[in-house]
């Protein structure tokens, strides 16, 4: 399956967070790693809410973090992956983090 739209949308995300004096180097070598999908899939399953996520939600960026990229691309992603995304985008739009 075709991740261009999904890398394009994942590479402005990372160029908007560096502008900000944000660079998000785990996500950054995961990615080389092990691919887009699977590093955003890894990062999303883990049990804890990621200081990326926590840095993104206060820079006013969560439009661009990993999580939107889940709900986003949802066809190159399992469904776990998108419950464990929207939980966390929902959790950040009540305050709950």
């Amino acid at each position: 399956m075709d991740t261009a739209d999904l890398d394009a949308f994942i590479d402005e995300g990372l160029r908007r967070s560096i502008d900000r004096h944000y660079h998000p180097h785990i996500f950054i070598g995961m990615r080389r790693r092990l691919g887009t999908v699977e590093a955003i899939s890894h990062l999303v399953r883990s049990g804890e809410i990621q200081s990326g996520f926590k840095k993104l939600e206060k820079l006013g960026l969560l439009d661009w973090s990993i999580e939107e990229a889940v709900v986003r691309f949802q066809e190159h992603f399992t469904k776990d992956d998108l419950e464990c995304a929207q939980f966390r985008l929902a959790c950040a739009k009540k305050k709950v983090l």
